[in-house]
This record gives structure tokens, C-alpha cells and sequence, in this order.
């Protein structure tokens, strides 16, 4: 009986290893400060789950690539915190970088924006989307204390897929110098 126990034990911890590996947990979060340029965004609103947005991105990537753009670079751009606010009126939108403003009619509920140049905390993560709160964030988070920085809404997670379906993460957490105002937002106005 030991022995079952013994295997049940070690082929439950392979198995969780194995996930974990493959999700990029073990992988390292690169995280630095820069001041990043406007994006050209196009996108969709989505209330709820931030784990649930994933229909609401592939459905404008399927449009924008159907209209001429290549949508290499995807996001999800974040309002809330879901520490905070629950989570079925969590804020989001979900999108693609595109390279100019449609000449096409979007669908309804489609949007186009510039965001502003703005300072960010940048962070790169070569793991699974879904760990960053418990990888990325923390990390991201004390990295703004460590600078004495201010974060501001939206965060804006840019994924990237690469050749081996892996992805590539660029989290941009716009910030402000302690007691400073934000005065050019990157969110929606």
C-alpha cells in the first residue's frame, strides 16, 4: 500500500511540474522602465472575468486580419483591479496594434484609438498569459515602489505568439513620478 502511495505521490508532482515548466513558471520576468511611443489600437469593449476576454480578441483579430492587417502584436488593455472590483464589472478591452486608422466601417462595437506617448514599467515574459497575476504583477508592482513611482490605469498586455506557440508577453504598467498628475492618460477618455 505504501508503495501505491508512493507512486500516486510522485506522479502527481511530475504532473505538476510538468504544468508549471510548460507555463513558464520557473521562466524569468524581465522588468525595466522606459518611455514608449503612441500605440494605434483597435479594439472591443469587454465587461466581466479577465480570463474570459479571450472570444472578445480572437473576434477582432479575425476582422483586422480580414481587412489587410497582419495583427501580429494582440492585447488586452486592463481598467480595474480585480483585487478590488468584482469581478463580473471587471473593465477590459481586447484587441489588435495595427499600423493605421481602418479606411473600412468597423463592426458595431468596434473601436479605433492612438494612445499617447507615456512612461511606462515594462515587463517581458516569456510564460503563460494566465500566471501573471501570481508572476508578472507582484514583480511589476515592486519594481514601482522600488522607483518611487505612481501606477495608473489601464495596464496594457501585448502578446506576441511565437514560432513554437509559445508567447511572448510585453506588460506595459503606465506610471507617474510620486505626486504628480497623469496629465496625457493612455486609457479611454
Amino acid at each position: 500500500m505504501k508503495s501505491i502511495l508512493a507512486l500516486v505521490a510522485v506522479v502527481v508532482t511530475g504532473l505538476i511540474l510538468a504544468l508549471m515548466v510548460r507555463l513558464g513558471s520557473f521562466k524569468p520576468v524581465a522588468v525595466t522602465q522606459s518611455h514608449h511611443p503612441s500605440m494605434m489600437l483597435v479594439y472591443k469593449h469587454h465587461v466581466g472575468a479577465y480570463h474570459k476576454i479571450m472570444p472578445v480578441l480572437e473576434e477582432v483579430e479575425k476582422w483586422v486580419k480580414a481587412n489587410g492587417e497582419k495583427c501580429e502584436l494582440s492585447f488586452g488593455e486592463f481598467y480595474d483591479d480585480p483585487d478590488v472590483v468584482a469581478e463580473d464589472r471587471l473593465r477590459s478591452n481586447a484587441g489588435c496594434l495595427v499600423s493605421a486608422k481602418p479606411a473600412q466601417a468597423m463592426p458595431d462595437g468596434f473601436k479605433y484609438r492612438e494612445t499617447p506617448p507615456h512612461d511606462y514599467v515594462v515587463a517581458e515574459f516569456d510564460g503563460a498569459p494566465s500566471i501573471s497575476p501570481m508572476k508578472v504583477y507582484p514583480r511589476a508592482n515592486e519594481f514601482i515602489a522600488e522607483k518611487k513611482l505612481t501606477p495608473q490605469r489601464p495596464v496594457f498586455e501585448v502578446y506576441k505568439i511565437l514560432e513554437n506557440n509559445q508567447v511572448h508577453t510585453t506588460y506595459l504598467f503606465p506610471v507617474v513620478k510620486v505626486g504628480e498628475t497623469d496629465a496625457n492618460p493612455v486609457g479611454e477618455k
